[in-house]
């Protein structure tokens, strides 16, 4: 006689994805309701104007070309990303900031959007963020190879840009004040 032991009881996959459609749906009404949601959209557009400033190119010593600029502004971006999904607990909120950086820029910046939309830009800083070591030198070591010069000043400047978007990104996060 079999044991009652190797019976397995078989949860169908339909009661699971219930359970988090309606954890879902109270998450985004919940959301709605205390206010979360507005200021994630608001935080989202911020985070999307947020572009090189004088502040990080002046005196470095570096020619900022197009290319550099450009790959300044796709690295802010990622970094804005990254600190969304690292410092936002609420999985609804960290996805409606981003969609919200990213709707911001399909509408007004959409020659741009494009150009990051097809996510092979931020690839190469993923795989630098997983690498062993210091997070802010891979980051500058991957910028430089992006902008296609070799050289420790363009390194540098891609570690200071990767330091400054995570403390401006983080503010403007904090200042957000989600709800609980």
């Amino acid at each position: 006689m079999a044991e009652d032991g190797d019976i397995k009881i078989y949860v169908g996959r339909k009661d699971i994805e219930n359970e988090e459609f309606e954890a879902l749906s109270e998450d985004i009404k919940r959301n709605e309701q205390n206010g979360n949601s507005e200021k994630a959209k608001q935080l989202g557009e911020k985070l999307a104007g947020v572009k090189p400033t004088d502040e990080l190119t002046q005196n470095c010593g570096i020619d900022f070309t197009a290319a550099v600029l450009y790959q300044s502004r796709v690295l802010l971006t990622f970094v804005a990303e990254y600190v969304v999904q690292k410092n936002i607990g609420d999985a609804f909120l960290s996805d409606a900031v981003s969609s919200a950086m990213y709707d911001y820029l399909k509408v007004n910046e959409k020659g741009y959007y494009d150009n990051i939309s097809d996510g092979s830009a931020f690839t190469f800083y993923l795989l630098a963020l997983n690498k062993g070591g210091n997070l802010s030198e891979n980051i500058g070591r991957e910028f430089a190879l992006r902008c296609s010069l070799k050289s420790s000043e363009i390194e540098k400047l891609g570690s200071e840009i990767f330091e400054y978007g995570i403390e401006k990104f983080t503010k403007l996060i904090d200042e957000a004040q989600f709800n609980k």
